[in-house]
Order: structure tokens, then C-alpha cells, then sequence
């Protein structure tokens, strides 16, 4: 399985009329991304930890890499993690509605990701 499978679920939930599918597919969305960068670090030899600390860590890569883009691809990432808590966590008190649109923006902000991720010098990130 590739972390992109994860975005391809994401995009057949967002237009479901279940709120549960919708918010679902924010997650899904943020677990595309997360992984591609899990991979590609596990790729460089670097293990994320297992619990919510390998959250962090992904993000700190990025931010720390000395690399314009790459920090705005941290930023891209944490804002994308920060919606999945809000769509997983947040069941009375939301941040937004999970309506089509809504979460139809954080599907497209995944897909950027993975363009802009695919054109960074990958090698000095890690």
C-alpha cells in the first residue's frame, strides 16, 4: 500500500452526506501525508517514533531541513494534523463545519502537498 491510497479514500468520503464519512476524510487526508513523509524518511533511515511524538518529529524534519519549501511543507502538515484532530477529537465543539466544501479544502491542500513534496530536494531533509 502507498501513502496516496490513503488521499484516493479521503476524496470518495468528502462528498458523502454522512458527517462521520466527511470528517473521516480529513483524516484520511492527513495519514496521506504524514506516511509519505514517514516513508521517505524510514527511506533515509530515520524512525519516527509510534505514538504521537512521530507526529512532531515528521514535522520537525521538515521545518528543520534549511529548506524554504520544506518549511512551508511543515506548516502544510501540521495544519493538516491539527484539522484531523478537530475532525477525530472535537465532536461537540468543532473549529468549522465538516461540510463538502470544508472538507473538500483539506483533500486539495493534501493533493499540493504531495506536488510540492515531489519537487523539494528530498536528500536535505533528512
Amino acid at each position: 500500500m502507498e501513502a496516496k491510497d490513503f488521499l484516493e479514500v479521503a476524496k470518495r468520503l468528502l462528498n458523502s452526506e454522512d458527517e462521520a464519512d466527511r470528517r473521516t476524510s480529513i483524516s484520511r487526508a492527513y495519514y496521506a501525508v504524514f506516511n509519505q513523509v514517514k516513508s521517505f524518511l524510514a527511506n533515509a533511515n530515520i524512525k519516527l517514533p509510534k505514538d504521537a511524538a512521530g507526529h512532531e518529529k515528521a514535522h520537525q524534519y521538515l521545518l528543520n531541513s534549511g529548506i524554504q519549501e520544506a518549511r512551508k511543507l511543515a506548516d502544510a502538515l501540521s495544519n493538516l494534523r491539527n484539522n484531523r484532530n478537530d475532525a477525530d477529537y472535537e465532536l461537540l465543539s468543532p473549529k468549522f463545519p465538516y461540510d463538502k466544501k470544508n472538507c473538500g479544502l483539506a483533500c486539495f491542500k493534501a493533493v499540493q502537498f504531495f506536488e510540492r513534496f515531489d519537487k523539494i530536494n528530498r536528500a536535505r531533509v533528512a
